[in-house]
């Protein structure tokens, strides 16, 4: 939980700054993801609740990929207001609604009603309360639906850069900025070492710098092992199809669920 004299850091201003130079090369990245996840033709005439929409890139995504009906859901206003400045942008002619609100009021979030795939990339380890806001999203997904996250994965520097991001989002601006430089050298030799691909070429999602300023400031910051991860969803009723290892010791592990019926 954030302590009370601690400020949470303001993705939607990240997502607003990264979508000035959103592509379309992106959105056929984010397409091709959501279709390596779900299945080509999966989301084809499905319900998409996308929690914490950021840009709305995944929710624009799902929607290029026929779904029917789509909503995006973000605490921010500026990521909300930006989904909808993305939308209008690139797919005018879709209707996406995108709301502002949190998955950790329970009356809001039962009022969304379910869907058929309920997606929350590297989202809720950031609420403050990852285990309520597991449970509330998971309850948004439909019996049989399929339930599609990723959340940190536990490793032995986590709580280093929980002390890390928490220093971030005390500093005045130029300290960040000083802060994103330093560690630039270094979140790109681990990134190269861990995958070998050249992490400026990355086109899931942000780019290289975007991403860097998202790591460092992102707080709350939790974390959980796929061990951890698969017990606590089978708690929830979820039976968990697949679930993709980090990348990077520190990544994201990516889990696709299916909600178990009765």
């Amino acid at each position: 939980m954030l302590e009370s004299r601690e400020i949470p850091f303001s993705f939607g201003q990240n997502w607003k700054d990264f979508s000035r130079g959103l592509t379309e090369e992106r959105l056929a990245e984010a397409r091709a993801s959501l279709a390596e996840l779900l299945g080509p033709q999966s989301l084809e005439g499905r319900s998409f609740l996308d929690i914490g929409c950021g840009s709305g890139l995944f929710s624009i995504a799902a929607s290029q990929l026929g779904a029917r009906s789509v909503v995006g859901v973000d605490l921010d206003p500026l990521s909300v207001e930006t989904s909808r400045a993305n939308a209008a942008r690139w797919l005018p002619e879709a209707d996406l609604d995108f709301r502002i609100a949190s998955i950790l009021d329970e009356k809001t979030a039962g009022s969304l009603g379910e869907f058929d795939v309920v997606y929350s990339w590297g989202v809720l380890h950031h609420t403050g309360d990852m285990r309520r806001a597991l449970a509330l999203s998971a309850r948004r997904t439909r019996p049989g639906g399929k339930y599609v996250i990723a959340i940190y994965n536990r490793h032995w520097s986590s709580p280093l850069w929980l002390v890390i991001k928490r220093i971030y989002n005390r500093l005045p601006g130029f300290g960040r900025r000083w802060l994103t430089w330093a560690f630039a050298p270094v979140i790109f030799l681990a990134k190269f070492i861990a995958t070998r691909k050249n992490p400026f070429r990355e086109r899931r999602g942000m780019d290289f710098f975007h991403n860097l300023i998202d790591w460092l400031g992102g707080y709350p910051y939790e974390y959980a092992s796929i061990r951890e991860m698969t017990v606590l969803l089978g708690s929830l009723g979820m039976q968990v199809l697949r679930a993709i290892p980090a990348g990077v010791p520190t990544g994201c592990n990516e889990f696709i669920c299916r909600k178990m019926e009765g």
